[in-house]
């Protein structure tokens, strides 16, 4: 019985659980296929990469982030996917990546390369 749990304490060990490293994503499914509510549905995400920004500024853990905010947008946040259904959710379906870029134009990227200066 104790070899059995020394067993087991050793494969406890060398088991990792590995949590989801990718970037998250946003899945929008508009009410339907009519224009305002396409239209709809562009606006939510813009509202929510811009609040996306500002909810990950400074935190490690953006997952935990995205699933503390799910009130937000009326959303579901389950293996790094952030799904909100608008109304029916009959229509079309809007996916991306969230991902915050603070670069605003690629002056600013030119000026941060050292690299490029070396050589200018």
């Amino acid at each position: 019985m104790k070899k059995l749990i020394i067993f087991l304490l050793i494969l406890m060990n060398l088991t990792t659980v590995t949590a989801v490293n990718e970037t998250p994503k946003y899945k929008i499914i508009a009410s339907s296929y009519k224009q305002e509510d396409i239209e709809e549905m562009y606006e939510v995400k813009d509202k929510l990469i811009q609040n996306y920004k500002k909810w990950v500024k400074g935190v490690d853990d953006v997952h935990q982030v995205l699933a503390d905010h799910q009130r937000a947008f009326n959303a579901k946040y389950y293996n790094g996917l952030y799904t909100i259904v608008l109304g029916e959710g009959k229509g079309k379906t809007l996916e991306g990546k969230l991902q915050v870029s603070y670069c605003t134009s690629s002056k600013e990227i030119h000026k941060k390369s050292w690299l490029a200066s070396m050589f200018s």
